[in-house]
């Protein structure tokens, strides 16, 4: 099988899957809808361009080509098969049963307000120490810097907030102050994510506005109009990459429209070409980590660099501190270094962590996202949330690394788990004396059953 039909092939099964999961759902909001076209990008696209041009070649040979593209047709179509396995039918919508709605709203906007209000912090604080706006922001792709990582990455609370203070728009209705607070803990992030050109960021965003309002609402929009304005996204995400050293306060750069050189540049950084070659070092040197990076993130990821400044090589992934551990052994298998800050996207990370078990990996991650899809239409309330998480987070697992979204997901997800519950949580009212009495008398083996 020649390489040119294995990228057929994958652009195949991604068509036939997106078209399934709507036909089926008949939801724009289907994760395969949404995640199938950035599989696609990265995996049908690039390649195709760099192939055309023929530039590939000076990476790769042949029968690499085939090898990497074979593994990534089995990736793409396991997580395809995982999401459909899950269910594509909508299930029926269960009734709100939200007791007291108006208080649960109130409830989540209180904890909207504490996390949102965290994030703001975080992010007033990496201004500050930045020396202010100007120096945050007078340099590409900067955007403020602190010591502490809580601080660095506690700015992403403030998506935390946008989804709770949604919740309790989709239970209550949108009122002025609850307006303010989204304006408040929104324009933080859009600044952050459009001055920096950070294309997760600006992604994410648009992802928890866009699950976060219609989803909580009960509605949809138009197909068209989703289609329009997932190019019109796809677009401003490259736009951002191509002019990220021209973008910055004070700059007198020119801009380029023509983003084609994301997937044109044969360089060590383009995601396939870097992903190609750490799958291939990874199958050569035969070097797994087996969940151990993984393990880092939850685990070692948290304790202060101050605290343990050896904490990675203490727990055995001295690697994670160059590329997330991805880039290992390219240089003495392919020849070439790969660039460093480069992510390989989810197919490659994932066979660099546990080789051919990263197959069935990737169906159980596509089942998630289906059956979170399914709890968020057929349950609601904190699934909503939840799924619109899963979705801003889904262009960083296909396009990074697990890396980028294991801590990311426990700072998004944890908050809004004990935001939605306290907000539903109801105080029992203590019964009075009488009724404690008259309920003892009832349970007395003195009160016999009338005959």
């Amino acid at each position: 099988m020649t390489y040119e039909v294995l990228l057929a092939a994958t652009f195949l099964v991604i068509l036939l899957s997106v078209l399934a999961a709507y036909d089926g759902s008949r939801d724009v909001f289907h994760p395969l809808v949404f995640i199938g076209p950035m599989m696609a990008f990265i995996y049908v696209w690039m390649p195709f361009k760099l192939l055309r041009a023929g530039d590939i070649y000076n990476f790769f040979d042949s029968q690499q080509l085939i090898e990497v593209q074979a593994i990534n047709l089995l990736g793409v179509s396991a997580f395809a098969f995982g999401c459909l396995g899950a269910g594509v039918r909508k299930p029926k919508v269960r009734p709100a049963g939200i007791a007291n709605s108006r208080h649960t709203a109130k409830r989540l906007v209180v904890g909207g307000i504490v996390s949102g209000g965290l994030g703001l912090v975080a992010w007033l604080t990496l201004i500050i120490h930045s020396g202010g706006p100007m120096q945050a922001f007078g340099t590409a792709y900067s955007g403020g810097w602190d010591d502490s990582g809580y601080i660095r990455d506690g700015s992403i609370l403030l998506l935390a907030g946008v989804l709770l203070i949604l919740g309790a728009v989709g239970i209550d209705r949108m009122r002025a102050w609850y307006a303010a607070l989204l304006l408040v803990f929104t324009m933080p992030w859009l600044t952050q994510a459009i001055l920096t050109s950070r294309r997760g960021p600006t992604f994410a965003l648009f992802a928890v506005w866009g699950m976060g309002w219609f989803l909580n609402k009960g509605k949809r929009p138009p197909v068209i109009a989703t289609c329009l304005s997932g190019l019109a996204i796809g677009w401003l995400v490259l736009f951002l990459v191509t002019n990220r050293h021209s973008i910055y306060l004070g700059s007198d750069k020119s801009f380029t429209t023509d983003v084609s050189a994301i997937t044109d540049t044969p360089d060590t950084g383009n995601e396939y070409i870097y992903g190609s070659g750490s799958l291939l070092a990874a199958r050569r040197a035969e070097k797994h980590f087996w969940g151990r990076r993984y393990a880092a993130q939850l685990l070692i990821r948290p304790i202060p660099s101050s605290i343990w400044p050896t904490k990675y090589q203490d727990f055995g992934v001295p690697e994670l501190l160059e590329n997330a551990g991805t880039g290992e052994g390219i240089t003495e298998t392919m020849g070439w270094v790969g660039a460093p800050g480069s992510a390989p996207g989810i197919i490659a990370d994932l066979w660099i962590e546990f080789t051919w078990l990263a197959i069935p990996v990737l169906a159980l991650f596509g089942w998630c996202y289906g059956r979170c899809w399914r709890n968020a239409i057929g349950k609601g309330r904190q699934w909503i949330a939840q799924y619109a998480i899963l979705s801003a987070l889904s262009i960083y697992l296909v396009m990074q690394t697990m890396e980028a979204v294991i801590f990311r997901l426990a700072l998004l997800s944890i908050p809004i788990w004990l935001g939605w519950k306290w907000a539903q949580h109801r105080k029992r009212r203590r019964a009075s004396r009488a009724e404690v009495a008259e309920a003892a008398f009832a349970r007395s083996e003195f009160v016999r059953p009338a005959l």
